[in-house]
């Protein structure tokens, strides 16, 4: 401190707050990283997928077009549709 008794006026070159602003601004990123984090965490275990009831005119198509990539050289590929269960 300065022989006033106030703090002395530091401002943060990036951030442009005074240093006693610094630290709450730093526990609000690491609070929204911690809540950014869980939220994925959720998303992870509650999306559950199925493979996709499709019309068969959508089958033949994903079929030719694994046909077509053979043809290309990619061998052996299988293309699969999932579709993700609601959940509520």
């Amino acid at each position: 401190m300065e022989k006033s008794g106030k703090a002395p006026n530091i401002t943060s070159k990036v951030t442009k707050l005074p240093s006693s602003c610094k630290s709450v601004m730093e526990h609000m990123e690491d609070e929204l990283k911690r809540e950014d984090e869980e939220e994925n965490r959720n998303m992870e275990t509650s999306c559950e997928f199925q493979v996709a009831d499709l019309p068969e005119s959508c089958e033949r198509k994903i079929h030719e077009f694994e046909r077509e990539l053979n043809k290309q050289g990619y061998w052996n590929v299988a293309l699969v549709a999932y579709q993700m269960k609601n959940h509520e």
